[in-house]
């Protein structure tokens, strides 16, 4: 290594070693020389690892472009060729674990005692979390712009269909009077109509409800009534469906300051769910649990799952997968979530799905 980098190498040391920033260095070779703890947290390959085999910048970074093809070169490579002293690049990386991280990357050059290119450094940022968040924030502020929509949509739908439908409930009515040879025919048609009618004012509600879904009232509630309140009203409808539902509590449930209505609403949306996906019966087990400064519902269903191509979507509005159904009851669900400051997320099991609920205790 040249006397640049043996230079105040306690210094050095003691920067690299400290550095939220992960610091490699390679040479014209790819040959990595220098890998700092924070590249060895970003990538998952200790400075061991890269020693001991000889890594180069291929091995460690198997770098990704943003529709996963991967990079045909090492991105810091072309300073070597002494057409820029500095770069920088935004890519998807490939840890060690095989998890995906998008990172960016600042190169620049290390000349040697003659003025030639000896190496590059690398200054790699890990903007995953930053990136999910700015996304996030995004997919907030699109949905807010949805509730608004939803609100005025709701409203401008259910007019013209309460017309519609007395319009149709006096039809029906008229056809039941006179004996007319095609009363049956027009009964049908009276029928479909009027089911649709119902399916628009469903639709129209969801959109209401989703709309009012990040509004809160808070109080201090027990968790555990509170669903034990919903089973009493769902038990019924369950055992119509062949379908067991059993309440579990893992130590003692906190109070929490939460709007009653809107979550029992989101805890409805998902057991509903659940036993309509086991149509020949099942069990749904509901767990309650505290963990760290966050209470934990968990409600798995032994129905036949969620396929992988659908994970991505079930939370976004209008996704429905169910015959007649309007894709917003899951996002409702999501939005009352985050409106009390926690989180959902889906896990696929063997058998069935199971739905996770943070909820911050303060």
């Amino acid at each position: 290594m040249n006397s640049v980098i043996k230079n105040n190498k306690n210094i050095q040391d003691i920067a690299l070693q400290y550095l939220n920033d992960g610091v490699f260095i390679f040479d014209k070779d790819r040959k990595i020389v220098l890998f700092n703890p924070a590249c060895e947290q970003i990538v998952g390959f200790s400075a061991e690892e890269i020693t001991k085999n000889e890594s180069n910048c291929f091995d460690i970074f198997q770098c990704h472009s943003s529709d996963g093809e991967c990079m045909a070169i090492c991105p810091g490579l072309d300073l070597f060729k002494e057409k820029r002293t500095k770069i920088a690049r935004e890519y998807l990386i490939k840890t060690k674990e095989g998890k995906q991280k998008r990172v960016v990357t600042n190169y620049s050059i290390i000349k040697d005692d003659n003025n030639r290119i000896e190496y590059v450094v690398g200054v790699m940022h890990d903007i995953t979390e930053e990136k999910m968040f700015n996304e996030e924030l995004v997919r907030s502020k699109t949905l807010s712009t949805l509730g608004q929509y939803s609100n005025e949509l709701a409203h401008e739908i259910k007019n013209p269909l309460n017309a519609i439908n007395i319009q149709m409930s006096l039809l029906e009515r008229e056809i039941g009077k006179h004996d007319l040879g095609t009363g049956e025919e027009l009964a049908d048609v009276v029928r479909v109509v009027k089911e649709e009618i119902s399916r628009l004012n469903k639709l129209a509600k969801d959109c209401l409800s989703f709309s009012k879904s990040g509004d809160l009232e808070r109080t201090e509630e027990d968790i555990r009534q509170i669903i034990e309140e919903l089973l009493s009203l769902v038990t019924p409808h369950a055992d119509l469906n062949g379908v067991n539902i059993y309440l579990s509590m893992s130590g003692s449930c906190p109070q929490v300051f939460v709007d009653r209505d809107k979550l029992k609403q989101a805890f409805l949306n998902l057991i509903l769910n659940a036993i309509e996906a086991m149509a020949g019966g099942g069990k749904i087990a509901i767990n309650v649990s505290k963990k760290d400064n966050y209470l934990n519902i968990s409600i798995k269903d032994t129905g036949p799952g969620i396929p992988d191509e659908q994970h991505d979507k079930i939370f976004d509005l209008f996704y429905s997968t169910k015959s007649g159904g309007t894709g917003v009851g899951l996002a409702i669900t999501k939005n009352i979530i985050h409106a009390h400051g926690g989180n959902i997320r889906f896990e696929k099991l063997v058998e069935g799905a199971e739905f996770i609920i943070e909820l911050p205790l303060s």
